[in-house]
């Protein structure tokens, strides 16, 4: 009996330590097993006190994907910063697929970037949490009809630069990062050029998972108003007007607007804007977009012919209200793209056939164009021609009354507003051309211009390199005949221009001219049709007079010569270098960019 109560308790004791170890860790695996339920993320530990550091997003990340029953994927090594910080993704699904190739083509895929901006933390502790939940099974009934692909993390060095002030209309938390990446670079300018990791990060999920949707998690730039987020689309004006429409109309309406899962959480929102030109504050200005440069991440997947979604929570807001505010629209989003997965897929599908199908149809001088800049212009807004801003009396100057209020240490808490008033207001949140050219069928780059060749490609723009010379008929080309160009560090009008992210811009004044001789197109030149799913935005890039094109970037700033060899050695320009300043001088330039107006030009 004795040795029958030791032989029980022996064995009770090593099915303890079984269990106990089973709790610590996955045999042979390395997975943490943890309690869910217990889980928190750092800034709900604080008590929504403090954000979380890019190595416990990291942490927490690895946690949730190795108690999730195969519903997170975590990716920690695929892309790093310049500095060497990783940047993590998950994806997610009720069976998260390892690869784009397993994605089930039933499955809506939606790609999810936050804290691109890292002071504005909202969507990484947002994506925190909703990942802790899907690993617990809270959301396998959505996720049947997702792929979800979520960086919560996008700039890690900019989110770990801690310090205070870092946004004025923000007070809680303290602490936040920076809004640039660790080379002081703004991401969310970066989208064309791609000089940081973290832009280029972006562009690879896009091109490796081609998400139907991609969201950008934000916060507002501090206009007083009562509504919990703004939001807005793609706004470039050379986005698929079809496509623009449904995901302005349509799209952020159901996830967004009535009757939608935010609202159903007592919040409103609004079309993104700031109150007055250039944030003034002032009412009787209107209520105004930011610009459509396809350099911003929303405007950039619009002009890829995909949904897009800025969400900027209320950044005066506290910071938990802000969490669960972003949360709610992202939630939101994602159950809009599960139920309406086939119609999206099917208004996607139709703007990239009319994209390829230029190529049959021939260039619509009316439609295939390419805006190389524009103006913000009032519109309507959900059949009205004001649009409703939830806010607060003005003051004398006409500007919203907020006086912040101060705590012991002198650091910002919180704004007390004047009375509740609901402004109807101009919208102004669409944008015309200014500046207009017709869309080449091809653009012809000569071939020592490879910097921006492995520019368009990362982007995953398609071309081809002439394997033999060719020759092309006087009334068979356009080359670009330049009347002025501005560069360098030029001062203009006794000015000093500024470098903006980390460019002076090369700034191109002239017109497309038909050719008036037949020339050699020489092996090696880069041929990029517009017959192509990102037609548009290789038409930009490609046109020398665009604002957010590869000339202005500084890409063909070394090229601009009448180099033996190369196309642009048949003709040049005589021109004023360095319009308008002090630099002004005559110079002969040519461009190394030529446009196709035809398809059946080259075979």
């Amino acid at each position: 009996m004795k040795k029958s109560i030791v032989t029980i308790l022996v064995m009770a004791m090593a099915l303890f330590l079984v269990s106990c170890s089973t709790e610590k860790q996955d045999k042979g695996s390395g997975s943490t097993k943890v309690k869910l339920d217990e889980l928190s993320t750092p800034a709900e530990e604080s008590k929504w006190e403090r954000t979380t550091s890019s190595e416990e997003v990291l942490e927490f990340c690895k946690t949730v994907a190795e108690n999730s029953g195969g519903r997170i994927i975590l990716d920690d090594t695929s892309f790093k910063t310049e500095l060497g910080t990783p940047i993590p993704y998950m994806i997610i699904s009720d069976k998260a697929p390892k690869s784009p190739d397993e994605v089930d083509e039933d499955k809506g895929v939606v790609y999810v970037n936050c804290n691109i901006h890292s002071g504005e933390v909202e969507g990484k502790e947002a994506m925190m949490i909703f990942a802790r939940e899907v690993a617990q099974g809270k959301h396998d009934e959505l996720l049947k009809d997702l792929v979800v692909v979520i960086v919560p993390n996008s700039n890690p060095d900019g989110n770990d630069d801690l310090d205070k002030n870092r946004i004025e209309t923000q007070f809680t938390p303290k602490l936040v990062g920076t809004r640039t990446e660790g080379n002081g670079l703004n991401v969310n300018r970066d989208m064309t050029k791609l000089e940081s990791a973290c832009a280029r990060t972006i562009v690879q999920l896009m091109n490796d998972w081609n998400p139907v949707l991609f969201i950008d998690a934000h916060a507002t730039d501090g206009s007083y108003m009562r509504h919990a987020v703004t939001y807005n689309w793609g706004l470039n004006a050379g986005t698929d007007p079809e496509l623009l429409e449904y995901n302005r109309d349509v799209f952020c309406s159901r996830a967004l607007r009535k009757d939608s899962y935010l609202e159903s959480k007592g919040k409103v929102s609004v079309p993104y804007g700031n109150w007055g030109y250039y944030y003034s504050g002032i009412v009787d200005e209107g209520w105004r977009t930011f610009e459509d440069y396809a350099r911003y991440t929303t405007n950039y997947a619009g002009l890829r012919n995909r949904l897009a979604l800025l969400l900027e929570v209320y950044s005066y807001d506290e910071f938990s209200k802000r969490v669960e505010t972003q949360y709610e629209c992202i939630y939101g989003a994602l159950k809009v793209v599960a139920e309406d997965k086939d119609e999206i897929k099917e208004m996607i599908a139709a703007a990239d056939a009319r994209s390829l199908e230029r190529e049959k149809n021939g260039i619509d001088p009316k439609r295939d164009i390419v805006a190389l800049n524009s103006e913000m212009t009032p519109m309507s807004f959900e059949g009205k021609d004001k649009l409703t801003v939830l806010s607060y009396e003005t003051d004398e100057e006409g500007q919203v009354i907020g006086t912040r209020l101060y705590d012991d240490e002198g650091d910002p808490y919180d704004i007390e507003y004047g009375k509740p008033v609901d402004y109807e207001t101009e919208y102004w949140g669409t944008f015309v051309p200014t500046e207009v050219e017709t869309m080449g069928a091809y653009y012809l780059i000569d071939q020592d211009c490879a910097e921006f060749a492995e520019l368009m490609k990362f982007h995953g723009v398609e071309m081809t390199q002439l394997k033999e010379e060719i020759t092309l008929n006087a009334e068979d080309y356009l080359h670009f005949g330049i009347e002025s160009y501005t560069s360098g560090g030029a001062v203009i009008d006794g000015t000093p221009r500024d470098k903006y992210e980390g460019h002076y811009q090369t700034l191109v004044k002239g017109g497309w001219v038909q050719g008036d001789k037949s020339i050699v197109i020489p092996a090696g030149t880069y041929v990029i049709s517009t017959a192509q799913r990102f037609g548009s935005f290789a038409a930009l890039m490609c046109e020398p007079a665009a604002v957010d094109g590869g000339v202005a970037w500084n890409f063909f700033d070394d090229y601009f010569d009448s180099k033996d060899g190369t196309f642009r050695a048949n003709y040049s320009n005589t021109v004023t270098a360095e319009a308008g300043t002090e630099k002004e001088r005559t110079e002969e330039i040519s461009m190394p960019i030529l446009k196709i107006p035809k398809f059946d030009t080259i075979k």
